[in-house]
């Protein structure tokens, strides 16, 4: 019923939120039949946080309420959200969507891809990326965490609110949606983490608007 997404992916929607249309279990974009076939939904209503900034990434979360339900089955599912303000430290996390790949400038992906990557403590990030661009000034603002700084593997252009998931610290086999991709500085640099949406700080908001919704 409900599709979590960045803000800064939706927001030009703001008043028109029917012209938006979901799929889900999709694989190869560029092959119309597949043996897992993926499905469309239209979008009622969109829900943003109510201290999003679209200047900036912050808080930059929001929620699609779809008309009809998804249909779950082999390859299309939900996703455990983390605890309120839950911090997770897992080494091998993973990031997924179509992208630009690191390797190929102006490239985007046909096929999904996968890459692994480790969380990244806030201190450590932020200390990290005052030694960048952004200045021995930058603070890392509560809405967000950091994952990657491994050469070569990150997140890319295209990738805007794509999910990071970790395994659940109290059941590694089910994983958890940690962040969504926010931005980076430049991709796939090495010791340069890129920034996530960290849904552990939405979690509450995300169960009032769907209590809120009977949902």
């Amino acid at each position: 019923n409900a599709v979590l997404t960045a803000g800064h992916c939706v927001f030009k929607y703001k008043s028109t939120a029917e012209e938006i249309k979901v799929r889900v279990g999709e694989w190869n974009s560029k092959q119309a039949i597949t043996k897992f076939p993926y499905q469309e939904r239209n979008v009622a209503n969109i829900i943003f946080y109510k201290n999003y900034e679209r200047s900036s990434i912050l808080n930059d979360v929001a929620l699609l309420i779809l008309q009809t339900p998804v249909d779950k089955n082999e390859h299309i599912s939900t996703v455990c959200l983390p605890d309120q303000d839950q911090v997770i430290e897992s080494r091998t996390c993973f990031i997924s969507g179509w992208g630009e790949t690191v390797e190929e400038e102006g490239i985007y992906l046909d096929i999904l891809k996968k890459i692994d990557v480790p969380m990244v403590p806030a201190g450590q990030c932020q200390e990290t990326l005052r030694k960048t661009v952004l200045s021995q000034y930058f603070v890392l603002h509560d809405s967000l965490v950091c994952a990657g700084g491994e050469a070569g593997k990150d997140a890319c252009t295209g990738d805007g609110g794509s999910p990071l998931v970790c395994p659940d610290p109290s059941n590694p086999r089910r994983y958890i949606l940690t962040g969504m991709v926010a931005a980076g500085i430049g991709c796939g640099g090495q010791n340069v983490p890129s920034v996530y949406v960290k849904i552990a700080k939405f979690r509450s908001w995300i169960d009032e608007q769907m209590r809120k919704l009977n949902l």
